[in-house]
């Protein structure tokens, strides 16, 4: 009887033995090969504050997929919270090239790398902006209809399509004649922007303002007829990508086309922004716009941006991608 219960003495010491050794054996074990998953970064002190939903999930986001304390401080100095937010979905991306380009749009990225590859000698600031305003795609390939046709600002090109109803609200007609109609401001502006012309000697009259989309759609469709697509294409605009839709542009003339050209296109390229609009579409930006030039073709956009854009001496085009957009 003794002998039996010495056995289970016995053989129960053993057990907890068993059990103890394999307890601390395991804590050892696990403590000196366990392998370190947090992300190899410097101290998240070193980062930078931003007032941003979601700040820590985005810092420990960003340091997981292993960007540096540098890129972190960058893209959460110099990003917009879009940007920021979609990064942060993205496995990791080299943006060194781009965090100091304010119209740097991440969803971009990869069209800005092949652009840059077609096109080596282009600077980078460059490539973010002609691909952001699809120049890397055929014309009227891809287009966006756009929602804030009332605005004076609205862009309209062969990217951005009005739709076949649109029509201002506050159409008017210009002192010239009432056959000739534009928005209000425009209508208001171009009257005096005229009238000071005469005083200096300068005189031209409007011949085409405020199209109808179905206007727009005869006059295209008669140009095509006579020259085919591709041609048409080069100086004349599709229905629903036409600026004189928007009420807020107009088609001037002189005596003539040469006395426009040589007696009063600098005179308009250096006076027609004090009233607000700009020569919309010029010999040196063809490849832009996608029309031919056409000095007669002003465009109302208001004083404050107009001046910009006569100053900055770039497309309208590039000035809404660079100063009206938001990333």
């Amino acid at each position: 009887m003794c002998d039996v219960m010495n056995k289970k003495l016995f053989f129960g010491l053993v057990g907890i033995f068993v059990i103890v050794y394999t307890l601390l054996y395991t804590t050892y074990y696990y403590k000196n090969n366990k392998q370190d998953t947090s992300p190899v970064n410097e101290p998240t002190e070193d980062i930078i504050y931003r007032e941003i939903d979601d700040y820590e999930d985005i810092v420990s986001t960003l340091q997981y997929k292993n960007y540096s304390t540098t890129e972190i401080n960058n893209i959460l100095g110099k990003l917009s919270d879009t940007n920021i937010k979609k990064l942060i979905e993205l496995p990791y991306q080299d943006i060194k090239d781009y965090v100091d380009i304010t119209n740097f749009n991440i969803d971009n990225i990869k069209r800005y790398e092949s652009y840059k590859t077609l096109n080596p000698d282009l600077e980078i600031k460059n490539v973010v902006t002609k691909v952001n305003l699809n120049l890397d795609k055929e014309f009227y390939s891809n287009h966006e209809d756009i929602t804030n046709p009332e605005e004076i600002t609205v862009l309209v090109n062969k990217f951005h399509k009005l739709s076949s109803d649109y029509e201002p609200s506050d159409l008017t007609s210009l002192s010239y004649s009432s056959a000739y109609k534009m928005r209000k401001p425009a209508a208001e502006s171009f009257d005096k922007l005229q009238a000071y012309a005469i005083t200096q000697g300068v005189s031209f009259y409007p011949y085409s303002a405020y199209r109808s989309y179905k206007t727009q759609d005869i006059i295209y469709n008669r140009y095509v007829k006579i020259d085919g697509v591709n041609k048409a294409d080069t100086y004349s605009a599709r229905p629903g990508y036409s600026e004189h839709q928007t009420g807020l542009a107009v088609d001037i003339r002189s005596t003539g086309y040469n006395e426009l050209i040589s007696k009063h296109y600098s005179w308009l390229k250096d006076n027609s922004y004090k009233y607000g609009f700009i020569i919309r579409y010029t010999k040196d930006n063809e490849n832009i716009t996608g029309y031919q030039e056409e000095p007669w073709h002003l465009r109302y956009i208001g004083i404050d941006h107009a001046t910009k854009v006569h100053d900055l001496n770039i497309t309208y085009d590039e000035y809404y991608d660079l100063y009206l957009t938001e990333y």
